[in-house]
């Protein structure tokens, strides 16, 4: 599902240029942001194609797309790992996810046009992950019908933020008799650096160990799934996860489920 296995597209005419965009498109960030981003037919069409193929045959036909010998709209493989989500089938919605995921990434390399090769790898983790994030949350109703403008919005959004931290880093906020700096500590969550450092070190990870570590932490699969998923020992799947996690600097006994 990593960006980096993939080649940039080679499109004739340039893609799209964020720091354009950036000036001239609203930050609206909600689910469904405007009128006309309806549910296409074309979509809808090729769904039921995939309605047809259930269980075993479905998963199936999604390494296909993961091979690159089927082509299927990252739309349809949204919807696909909402429905497996709903369904608590983690088997298949790690295999729809990682099929969106190849299928998506050169459009999402297109968009961010005008970063560093490191810059837009990491945006495109970025994005993969608000997606997925919005598949949880049964928010996905905006990609799953128009991922190319979900995408964009989200480049946007995450090249406004780096603006503003990168502005906020050089100002100063001094203490004054009605403001405390203090109260302006963010809270302890992982910062986009974080999350940018982790991302780097992911890409440098063995396959095997990538998807394990993946697996785990963000489709939040066990030990003995991961194991079934790749036909391999639970042993052998905690061995890539600790050479992983010792990798990217994790410590703990998080990785004992």
């Amino acid at each position: 599902m990593h960006p980096n296995d993939l080649e940039d597209p080679d499109d004739d005419e340039p893609p799209v240029d964020i720091l354009d965009l950036a000036a001239s498109e609203p930050e609206e960030d909600t689910d469904w942001p405007v009128a006309g981003y309806g549910p296409r037919p074309e979509i809808e069409i090729e769904l039921k194609t995939w309605d047809d193929i259930q269980g075993v045959a479905r998963q199936s036909a999604l390494r296909d797309v993961i091979a690159g010998t089927r082509a299927t709209a990252p739309e349809v493989l949204i919807r696909l790992c909402c429905m497996a989500h709903e369904q608590a089938d983690r088997a298949t919605l790690c295999l729809a996810f990682e099929a969106f995921a190849k299928t998506a990434t050169p459009l999402l390399l297109s968009q961010a046009w005008g970063l560093s090769p490191s810059d837009r790898q990491d945006q495109v983790q970025e994005i993969l992950l608000n997606t997925f994030a919005a598949i949880q949350k049964k928010k996905a109703e905006f990609a799953a019908n128009w991922f190319a403008a979900f995408a964009k919005r989200r480049a946007i959004s995450l090249y406004r933020k780096c603006q503003a931290r990168f502005e906020g880093v050089n100002e100063r906020n001094e203490p004054t008799e009605d403001n405390d700096p203090l109260d302006e500590i963010p809270a302890r969550i992982p910062s986009a650096e974080a999350r940018a450092m982790l991302g780097a070190a992911l890409r440098k990870l063995p396959a095997k160990q990538r998807a394990a570590f993946i697996q785990l932490h963000l489709l939040r699969m066990k030990q003995t799934e991961i194991a079934t998923h790749h036909n391999v020992s639970v042993r052998t799947v905690h061995s890539w996860l600790k050479a992983a996690e010792g990798a990217v600097g994790l410590t703990g006994d998080n990785n004992d489920r």
